[in-house]
């Protein structure tokens, strides 16, 4: 993350990768992200069940700077009641202390996308390279938290044009084909299980009889 710029309760992270892969179109590019979009990626690497079993690195915490700005605020509203050096210390120190904050926040972040860009497998997910490198809005930003993932994958297709994700054509077809697979896997676990159970009642009833 080479920037980040505070606006009220959000915060822009402009996230710089180099990169020499072909699957990138550049070698070098910039994106600006917010935090749901990092929450979107992560969460789209634990609903995915491809990587079952594998260490999601855990999201990064969600920017919170309401109780150093309310310390500001009541600062600006006690400045008649102190001296102009007392006034000019605290806020000091206030604003070294939202600094802080504000840093350990872009660190969380950033430590996020090097741990998914240093697994040999999260760093080849579609999404991870959509995140770095379509350079436009990814229409995650205020969604209802109930918002599903496939919803948004299939505007997110619509929205990329096929640019970056050619490859797939029909994001319903694909996620009615994942649905079908899961049934059709359900009821075979089911019928062999019943078939199991048949075989040991009659195990049981050779041994009794």
């Amino acid at each position: 993350i080479s920037d980040a710029l505070s606006e009220r309760d959000k915060v822009k992270f402009t996230v710089h990768t180099k990169s020499s892969l072909p699957n990138f179109k550049q070698n070098e590019f910039s994106v600006v992200r917010q935090h749901e979009e990092f929450i979107w990626l992560h969460d789209s690497f634990v609903e995915n069940e491809d990587y079952a079993g594998y260490i999601i690195p855990p999201a990064p915490p969600r920017p919170d700077f309401d109780a150093s700005r309310e310390k500001l605020q009541k600062l600006g509203e006690g400045e008649g009641s102190m001296t102009k050096e007392e006034f000019t210390k605290m806020k000091q120190e206030l604003e070294a202390e939202y600094l802080a904050i504000f840093k350990k926040t872009v660190a969380m972040h950033e430590v996020f996308l090097c741990r998914v860009a240093a697994h040999p497998i999260l760093r080849k997910d579609l999404n991870f390279h959509v995140f770095l490198e379509y350079n436009q809005d990814l229409s995650v930003r205020g969604k209802n938290k109930k918002e599903k993932l496939e919803d948004f994958f299939k505007n997110m297709v619509k929205s990329a044009d096929g640019v970056i994700v050619s490859g797939v054509k029909d994001v319903d077809d694909f996620f009615e084909h994942e649905r079908t697979f899961l049934v059709e896997y359900h009821n075979r676990v089911k019928d062999a299980s019943a078939k199991s159970d048949k075989m040991t009642r009659s195990h049981k009833s050779e041994f009794f009889f």
